[in-house]
């Protein structure tokens, strides 16, 4: 039974961001359609990238409201307690970041991101922070208790995971940046942020919809950073770019005009 969950568990993520991944390498031929005809709003590339994380968001408020899923769940995922001897590092506190990390590497050795190497920073830096933003804010406003009943800070309350977070958030960068290219990248992207969502079960750090939840937030966080990008780079001049500058002595924003 626990192995049948598992699996169910890691085909719902795969299931549900295919839409998300499929939306992102159609976005060029849904913009070179509307120039003929009028979009509807429900062809609209905000309606495409919306439908995943609407959809974990749901699922997530739908264990809640169901009396007794919730432990049902945790029962039967939870095998690796980290307040208890023989507990293994899974090593989710550094998996999270790991789609990211690919995307730069893919990057060095020649794969073409979709965007320059400081306006995917910029966007990857304001993801993270946005996300990180709704997580914190969320545990304070649910207050929800983890599954091992720590509540000791903010730190200590569960809903939304903010690992499973950070990991949708590499991962949808991962997406938007080389998805293009091959199928496989996005879904080596999402099956390991869907590692880091089970493993944060599996150590009885969180329910299965806090981590539905984390994921919901991650991916629409680093969908609207594009969006706002986007728009963003459609009002300015070609011949201007900018950049955060941020070393030991100065922070600020590098501007640059090209005469």
């Amino acid at each position: 039974m626990k192995i049948k969950l598992i699996i169910f568990f890691m085909l719902l993520f795969t299931v549900l961001l295919n839409a998300q991944t499929d939306s992102l390498r159609n976005t060029d031929s849904i913009s070179v359609r509307n120039v003929e005809i009028k979009n509807k709003w429900f062809q609209s590339r905000y309606i495409h990238e919306s439908i995943a994380p609407v959809s974990l968001a749901l699922g997530s408020l739908t264990i809640i409201a169901i009396p007794g899923l919730k432990e049902y769940l945790q029962n039967r995922l939870m095998w690796n307690n980290d307040q208890l001897p023989g507990y293994v590092n899974l090593g989710d506190d550094y998996v999270r970041y790991a789609p990211a990390v690919a995307a730069y590497a893919l990057s060095a050795f020649g794969l073409k991101s979709k965007h320059h190497f400081i306006d995917r920073s910029v966007i990857l830096a304001f993801s993270y922070i946005a996300s990180d933003f709704v997580v914190y804010n969320g545990k304070k406003l649910t207050k929800s208790p983890r599954p091992d009943g720590r509540t000791t800070s903010n730190d200590g309350y569960s809903l939304p995971s903010q690992h499973a977070a950070m990991a949708f958030v590499a991962a949808t960068f991962l997406d938007h940046e080389l998805g293009y290219i091959s199928p496989w990248i996005p879904v080596g992207g999402y099956l390991t942020a869907s590692y880091v969502a089970y493993a944060r079960v599996a150590r009885n750090a969180h329910w299965t919809s806090d981590v539905l939840m984390g994921a919901a937030v991650g991916i629409i966080m680093t969908n609207a950073t594009y969006w706002a990008y986007d728009g963003i780079m459609k009002l300015l001049p070609k011949n201007i770019s900018f950049a955060p500058v941020i070393d030991t002595q100065q922070t600020g924003i590098y501007l640059c005009y090209k005469f």
